[in-house]
């Protein structure tokens, strides 16, 4: 059965490779309130920008992230002049959750934030070219950036020192190790989104406010996130606003 006249066509997008994070935390109502700030306000990159710049909230970040991501710290003011943006969205989901505790096995209900990230290939299509033709730069892109992603994790070193005969020879386009550069960037901006505003966040409120503290706070990661959305475009044939 045909649609209406002028009906808007939905349209497969290209893959769109990048990180998707959870964060695991008891569903406890003294946790709600923290929980709702700090994610509602990490759409705007000026809130994490200010939460940053308070002398106290800052010390906390650089106490929970120095002993294992000093690089982050030491160039914090510079990753967040770069954010141009904070988290794109978020969801909110329950499981019971088990596990072994110092007393015993312990159950509870678990409350799961995730969140999805994807680097602005778009932008970085205008200044990486990997092929003179944009839409083929782009197709290379998202390609080049899912291997750098998943096998290399945006780490240009790590990608160099693996591929430095390579890229001597040729063999390798030097365009390879900018691209990289500009997903390590990325990657600094999101760890510091997650790691140092919202999870450091949360912590800190539950330490400030003398919530009943947990032994863990959970976050994970999964590398091989692809995100392929279906997008209304078209409309008597033509593309749609």
């Amino acid at each position: 059965m045909a649609g209406p006249a002028g009906a808007r066509q939905y349209l497969f997008q290209p893959p769109e490779h990048g990180l998707q994070a959870e964060l695991y935390l008891p569903k406890r109502a003294d946790f709600q309130g923290i929980l709702y700030d700090t994610l509602t306000q990490a759409f705007d990159a000026a809130n994490v920008r200010a939460y940053l710049a308070d002398a106290h909230e800052r010390a906390h970040i650089v106490a929970l992230l120095r002993p294992h991501w000093p690089e982050l710290v030491d160039r914090m003011d510079e990753i967040a002049e770069r954010l141009e943006t904070g988290i794109q969205g978020y969801t909110l989901y329950e499981v019971d959750g088990v596990y072994a505790g110092a007393d015993g096995v312990v159950s509870e209900r678990t409350q799961i934030v995730r969140m999805m990230f994807v680097p602005g290939l778009d932008a970085i299509a205008g200044r990486i070219r990997l092929d003179p033709d944009p839409a083929r730069n782009a197709a290379r892109l998202r390609d080049e950036a899912k291997i750098l992603l998943r096998d290399y994790g945006a780490d240009t070193g790590f990608f160099r020192a693996r591929n430095d005969e390579a890229l001597r020879r040729g063999a390798l386009a030097p365009e390879l190790v900018a691209l990289c550069r500009a997903l390590e960037d990325w990657l600094e901006e999101v760890g510091l989104l997650l790691y140092g505003y919202v999870a450091g966040r949360i912590c800190l409120a539950i330490r400030d406010r003398d919530l009943r503290p947990e032994e863990e706070i959970w976050v994970t990661s999964n590398w091989g996130f692809t995100l392929n959305s279906l997008r209304l475009g078209i409309r008597n044939g033509k593309d749609a606003p």
